[in-house]
């Protein structure tokens, strides 16, 4: 299981956040917002921790660009974009209450995102500190997922529900706890959790808890040694770690 090295850098430097914030003006432009520039300031002010460690957890993760200019991954087409659009309309939406205009461009960011990058993230997801995905094309986070801190995402991966058509509402899909890795391909569906520090192959398709330090092979079988049903019964990601 990979260990997550302290990073380099705790903060960034002063013209990589700059870039940041154009990156969030064209984001928002993108959709056409109407919240004035005020409001969009904010929402980016709100969520500079989570969009800095971010970026850091990208550039110390990924070797292809470990030894690169981080400014590299401040893109409408890396997939470091689809996390940062997620930080900004996830704000939003926590905070829309009954404006429906907050929540409409909470939505439009998420449609843009997935525009540019193959990627979809629900706004109303639940996502931890330093989430990265990698590649990415075709990768789905449902409404209901909630993920914990330090994961690790390849692409052509749900994160979904097991219903199709006319789901029910309230919690459909997994609860993935800290230090995941999930390779390409992968399926993970229905209200299940997944515990810390599991590793999730290729083209495994994953419908039961899965206990925490377990790695999952296509082909062989889970090795599940322990469940986690308790914790369905306390608040998100209690009882995992």
């Amino acid at each position: 299981m990979y260990n997550l090295r302290p990073l380099a850098r705790s903060t960034l430097e002063q013209s990589t956040f700059d870039l940041l914030r154009c990156l969030a003006k064209i984001a928002f432009d993108l959709i056409h917002s109407s919240l004035d520039t005020r409001t969009q300031q904010m929402t980016l002010d709100a969520v500079k921790e989570e969009i800095s460690t971010d970026l850091l957890a990208y550039h110390e993760r990924d070797p292809s660009v470990r030894h690169k200019p981080i400014s590299c991954l401040v893109s409408v087409y890396s997939t470091y974009f689809a996390i940062f659009s997620y930080r900004l309309s996830h704000q939003l939406i926590r905070h829309a209450g009954d404006d429906e205009g907050t929540t409409r461009e909470a939505m439009h960011l998420s449609f843009a995102a997935r525009s540019n990058t193959g990627i979809e993230i629900h706004p109303e997801a639940l996502i931890g500190k330093r989430f990265v995905i990698d590649h990415g094309w075709g990768t789905v986070i449902g409404q209901t997922v909630e993920i914990g801190d330090d994961c690790y995402l390849l692409n052509n991966i749900t994160l979904g529900g097991r219903d199709v058509a006319d789901a029910h509402d309230g919690k459909r899909h997994p609860t993935i706890g800290d230090r995941v890795q999930i390779c390409a391909r992968a399926k993970v569906f229905g209200p299940i959790i997944v515990g810390d520090d599991c590793f999730i192959g290729p083209d495994v398709t994953l419908t039961e808890d899965l206990a925490r330090g377990t790695t999952l092979l296509h082909g062989r079988g889970p090795v599940v040694t322990g469940t986690f049903r308790e914790a369905e019964r306390t608040p998100a990601l209690a009882g995992l770690s």
